[in-house]
């Protein structure tokens, strides 16, 4: 049988995997040149601040003014702690400001008497001193007369007596002088004792004060778990506030697209609980610092260097935070997933 031979015959196949091929290829280098010039990215999340809510003092919560997922603003009352215990340590703290007050007057009033006797005391202590100094040159003189007999030892002892007398008039007049300076200082220490009461009545004051927890910030009040009664230690966490005020997308960005970022930029932010709603953001700052497992560190302190080598190379992500101008409540909410492009997207070209 004789073969015959089709000529002619054009490779379809090949040339369609071909074109498929060079297709996905402009594809690809088509998205990298995108991104390149387009930074964005798929796994942003929505973040604003967020305050713990804790009294300073303890007790028993007796009013809880707010629920779950409460609107508040700034002053609002959120919770009552009981103040009764700190009114009674308010009234002992001002009693005791009160008698230290006393006690001041009391001291100043004794110093006052006591300075007015100074110049008296000072007086009488000179005048001491001479009589001393006067008895003893007499009892000096006499003693050696009395001992020859030109004068009776009767009145050798009643100058001897006359000089123990001046001595001890000249210990009581110091021991006023004396007085006076001790005056001073229980005035001084008065002083402070009432210095010591009042600063005990501002704190007791403060502490009244914290019984009543306001918000410092407008938000929503979330992870509220707790009911009117329970007693609260100090500074315990009550719930969170949530600010209102503003929000912002934190979005990681390949460290190889980052060149054309910069703080300013305009961003388009799509929340994923509404992805058609285009939301204007303006890149406010660029991360500095991510951790890394070659960043670790080994018990004696010294780098953590993995043995093997990586044959395939990720690039680094750094997150860029968004402001979000004119944030819709209703696609707010912190940590929701959000789609970011930056330089690029409806927000920035509407």
């Amino acid at each position: 049988m004789k073969k015959e031979r089709i000529k002619g015959r054009f490779p379809v196949g090949s040339v369609i995997a071909a074109a498929t091929l060079l297709c996905a290829l402009l594809g690809v280098l088509y998205v990298d040149h995108r991104s390149g010039q387009h930074p964005n990215s798929d796994s942003a999340v929505i973040y604003t601040e967020s305050v713990h809510v804790a009294a300073l003092v303890g007790g028993r919560l007796q009013t809880l003014s707010v629920r779950e997922n409460q609107v508040v603003h700034k002053g609002d009352l959120l919770y009552q702690i009981d103040p009764e215990p700190y009114e009674i340590a308010l009234h002992k703290a001002e009693a005791s400001e009160t008698q230290a007050q006393a006690d001041l007057n009391d001291a100043r009033r004794a110093l006052a008497v006591r300075m007015a006797n100074a110049a008296t005391n000072e007086r009488k202590r000179h005048q001491a001193e001479d009589e001393k100094d006067l008895a003893w040159r007499t009892v000096t003189r006499l003693k050696p007369l009395a001992e020859q007999h030109y004068v009776s030892w009767q009145v050798y002892d009643q100058a001897v007596t006359k000089f123990n007398s001046a001595v001890d008039a000249l210990a009581e007049a110091q021991h006023e002088q004396q007085a006076s300076q001790v005056a001073v200082g229980d005035v001084k220490h008065a002083e402070a004792m009432l210095q010591e009461a009042s600063v005990a009545v501002e704190h007791a004051r403060y502490e009244l004060r914290q019984t009543r927890v306001t918000a410092n910030i407008d938000g929503y009040v979330t992870s509220l778990n707790v009911r009117e009664g329970e007693v609260l230690a100090a500074n315990e966490n009550l719930f969170t506030l949530v600010s209102k005020d503003e929000w912002y997308a934190i979005a990681p960005i390949r460290e190889i697209n980052l060149k054309p970022v910069r703080p300013g930029d305009c961003a388009t932010v799509y929340s994923m609980i509404d992805r058609s709603h285009a939301i204007h953001g303006v890149v406010e700052s660029i991360g500095r610092g991510v951790t890394t497992d070659y960043m670790r560190e080994s018990e004696r302190g010294v780098p953590s260097v993995e043995r093997q080598m990586d044959w395939v190379h990720i690039a680094q992500r750094f997150p860029v935070r968004i402001r979000i101008e004119h944030a819709p409540e209703h696609l707010m909410r912190l940590g929701a997933t959000a789609n970011v492009e930056i330089l690029h997207g409806a927000a920035c070209h509407g």
